[in-house]
């Protein structure tokens, strides 16, 4: 079954149209995907953010807890920022808050004397332990009413899309 000719008008279909009248010598074809990639990404974002909100933390602050978790070594900041695409600012402000509350403890770099490293404390441990399962619990719950061979479908295509994207802003 072809999915796309039984789903109805978005509101990016709405923008692509509108444009189409005002502009109609534009190519907005790029909107189809990166439009939807942007929308949902919004979406997503409000859901989970309210979850953790719940825990406590933002997206953000999360975002280093899981992979400090992840990675089960300490992390230096660079390595963070990389990581969760953050601006030093930021991840020094996240770090900054996680150690305050306890979640995460800083230590000199013992490679690099001038630097540091991050590591999850047992709360911090405990705290992604719990709010990981239910993020992952609201996300699928986002994609419930997309048939499973159309998520393996888009996964693949958004990897296609991620790569793409990706070897363009290194450029």
């Amino acid at each position: 079954m072809n999915h796309s000719e039984s789903q109805p008008g978005d509101a990016v279909d709405e923008i692509r149209a509108g444009w189409a009248v005002l502009r109609p010598e534009l190519d907005t074809s790029a909107v189809d995907v990166l439009g939807r990639v942007i929308r949902a990404s919004a979406l997503i974002v409000r859901a989970t953010e309210e979850l953790l909100a719940a825990h406590g933390l933002t997206r953000g602050e999360f975002d280093v807890l899981s992979t400090l978790r992840r990675a089960g070594t300490p992390q230096s900041p660079t390595t963070l920022r990389t990581i969760a695409l953050a601006s030093a600012p930021a991840i020094t402000k996240r770090v900054h808050s996680l150690e305050r509350r306890g979640l995460v403890r800083r230590s000199a770099n013992p490679a690099d004397g001038r630097g540091s490293l991050v590591t999850l404390t047992p709360e911090g441990e405990e705290l992604v332990d719990r709010a990981f399962p239910e993020v992952l619990d609201a996300e699928r719950a986002l994609l419930s009413g997309v048939p499973a061979d159309l998520r393996a479908e888009a996964s693949r295509s958004l990897r296609a899309v991620l790569a793409s994207v990706e070897a363009a802003a290194s450029r």
